[in-house]
């Protein structure tokens, strides 16, 4: 699966698509980052899993996220 993953990472072009006009510069979202790879994965037969958690620290609070990537084997 390394192999698949190194393959995905030198292909993966994800453009700064989005603007902000406030700081004046060019960025990417988690969509545009998604709609770039989606292919590449399903190429490689590989599957991504996002999951988002709320966590709270005190007076602040916060989304952890976490990306999972899998070829569906298992062990």
């Amino acid at each position: 699966m390394l192999t698949k993953l190194l393959k995905i990472q030198n292909e993966l072009h994800a453009p700064k698509s989005q603007f902000n006009s406030f700081g004046k510069y060019n960025y990417r979202n988690q969509e545009d980052i998604l709609e770039a790879v989606k292919p590449l994965l399903y190429a490689n037969g590989l599957l991504l899993t996002i999951t988002d958690q709320v966590i709270s620290s005190g007076e602040d609070m916060f989304i952890e996220s976490v990306a999972t990537v899998t070829d569906g084997e298992i062990g």
